[in-house]
C-alpha cells in the first residue's frame, strides 16, 4: 500500500490528499524526500548558479546581470533533505500512529538594495561623485539538523475524516549568519581620494569559520503541528506549522552593531581589480571585520524560520480528479508567501499527474507538473518541479527547484 507527502509530518500527498491505504493496513511507512525552490527577482539563473558554487564571473556575466537589476534584488532558497518513519499503533490501529524522523533545512534569504548590490558587483568606480543610498538592505544564511519524534492521530465519522500529528524536534545547527544594513549611505569622492560611509548596521553569526553539514554549532528544540479534515471524494482542509521553535548558537560567535559616520583616505573600494576575482582584502569576512570593529562574542539564541501552510481543494468525478490552492506564510523571511493552484488527475490509483502554477513574492508566475507512480504494489514515487518555464533558460530570472519523494508501505 502507498503513501506519499512532500514536506509534511502525516501521510498525504499535498497534491492529492485522499488516504489510498486503509489506516489498518499498513504496519509502518518510511519515505525519503527532497524538495528545494530557488528563486529571484532579478538574478538570473545562470549567475546564481556561479555564485552558489562559487565560480569564475566573467565581466560579462557580471555586466549582463548588472543589467538586469532594476529595483531592489529579493533572492532567496530554501532547502529540505530527510527521512520519515511512521509505526502504527499496535493497540489502536488506524487510531494512532507514532513519527519518527531526520530532516535537513537550509534557508538563505537576502534583500539588496539596488546601488548597493551593483557596487559590490562592480566596485566603486562607476559612482565616483555619487551617494549611493542603503535605506533596507538584508542577508540571512541559515542550516541546521533535526531529529523528531512525534505522535499522529486519525479520527473517523462517518465519511469525514480527521487528522493531527505533532512532533518535537531536536535541532542540531551547522551555520547562522545575519546581516542587516538600515539608513546608510556611501559616497566616493570624485577623484577616488576619499570614501564617506554613514552606516547603520547589526549582524550575528553563529561561527566566523563555515561549518560543514556534519558539524555542531548550536542546539535547540521546536515542533511541528498538523492538522487536516477531509470528506471522502468531497473535499479537503489542511494546516501546517513548522519550526516553532529555536537554536542557541554556541560556536565561535561574532555579534556586532554599529551607528556612526567617518571618512576613509587613500583607498578605494574596488571589488573588481580582474574578471570575476575579488581581493582577500574585501572578502565578506574582512568588510565585517572592518566595519564591526568591537564584536561581542558568546552565545545567542534565535528562532528557526517558522513557516504557516495551508491548503484547501475539491474531488470531482468520484476522486479521479483534485483541484486545490495552497498556500505557505514565512513571518521572519524577506520572501515572505508563495501560492500554488494545481490540480491532479488520478489513474485507478497507479498514476497522478499534477500541474501546477506558482506564484511568490518574486512576483513571477512559474510553470510546472508533478508525476507519481505506484512501481510494484508497496513503493510509491513522487516528483516534479513548480519552474519547468525557467529551469533551463540560463538568462531568466532564477526559478529553479523541485521534488522528489520515495516510499515504502509495508
Amino acid at each position: 500500500m502507498i503513501k506519499v507527502s512532500v514536506g509534511q509530518i502525516g501521510n498525504n500527498n499535498p497534491y492529492y490528499p485522499k488516504e489510498i491505504a486503509q489506516p489498518t493496513d499498513w504496519k509502518f511507512q518510511i519515505s525519503a524526500f527532497a524538495r528545494q525552490d530557488a528563486n529571484s527577482n532579478t538574478l538570473t539563473n545562470e549567475f546564481f548558479n556561479e555564485i552558489n558554487k562559487s565560480g569564475y564571473i566573467s565581466s560579462d556575466l557580471m555586466d549582463k546581470q548588472v543589467e538586469n537589476i532594476s529595483g531592489k534584488i529579493l533572492s532567496g532558497q530554501i532547502t529540505s533533505i530527510g527521512l520519515n518513519a511512521l509505526i502504527n499503533a499496535k493497540k489502536t490501529e488506524g487510531k494512532r500512529y507514532y513519527i519518527l524522523g531526520f530532516e535537513h533545512q537550509h534557508y538563505l534569504d537576502s534583500y539588496i538594495d539596488e546601488d548597493l548590490a551593483k557596487m559590490l558587483m562592480q566596485g566603486n568606480k562607476p559612482f565616483a561623485g555619487q551617494t549611493i543610498q542603503i535605506p533596507d538592505s538584508r542577508y540571512y544564511n541559515n542550516y541546521f539538523n533535526q531529529l523528531k519524534a512525534g505522535v499522529g492521530f486519525r479520527m473517523k465519522n462517518g465519511e469525514a475524516v480527521q487528522h493531527f500529528a505533532f512532533t518535537v524536534d531536536f535541532n542540531a545547527g551547522q551555520n547562522y549568519d545575519y546581516i542587516e544594513v538600515n539608513n546608510s549611505s556611501i559616497y566616493t569622492d570624485p577623484e577616488g581620494d576619499y570614501i564617506d560611509i554613514a552606516v547603520n548596521a547589526n549582524t550575528k553569526v553563529s561561527d566566523t569559520v563555515w561549518a560543514e553539514v556534519y558539524q555542531v554549532n548550536g542546539l535547540g528544540f521546536s515542533t511541528n503541528l498538523e492538522y487536516s479534515f477531509s470528506k471522502t471524494n468531497n473535499f479537503h482542509f489542511d494546516v501546517n506549522l513548522k519550526n516553532l521553535g529555536f537554536i542557541n548558537w554556541n560556536g565561535n560567535t561574532f555579534r556586532g552593531s554599529i551607528d556612526t559616520s567617518f571618512r576613509f583616505e587613500g583607498f578605494t573600494m574596488d571589488t573588481t581589480p580582474g574578471e570575476g576575482e575579488l581581493p582577500n582584502d574585501y572578502s565578506y569576512n574582512s568588510l565585517r571585520n572592518f566595519i564591526f570593529q568591537n564584536p561581542e562574542s558568546g552565545s545567542f539564541t534565535d528562532v528557526l524560520p517558522l513557516s504557516l501552510r495551508m491548503s484547501g481543494g475539491k474531488y470531482f468525478l468520484n476522486g479521479k480528479f483534485y483541484a486545490g490552492l495552497s498556500g505557505t506564510y514565512y513571518p521572519t523571511l524577506s520572501a515572505s508567501y508563495s501560492v500554488e493552484l494545481f490540480g491532479t488527475w488520478n489513474h485507478k490509483d497507479v498514476f497522478y499527474m499534477t500541474p501546477i502554477v506558482r506564484y511568490s513574492n518574486y512576483k513571477q508566475v512559474n510553470l510546472g507538473l508533478g508525476v507519481g507512480v505506484k512501481i510494484i504494489d508497496k513503493i510509491h514515487i513522487y516528483a516534479g518541479s513548480a519552474y519547468l518555464n525557467s529551469f533551463f533558460d540560463k538568462d531568466a530570472n532564477l526559478g529553479t527547484g523541485g521534488f522528489i519523494r520515495l516510499t515504502f508501505i509495508n
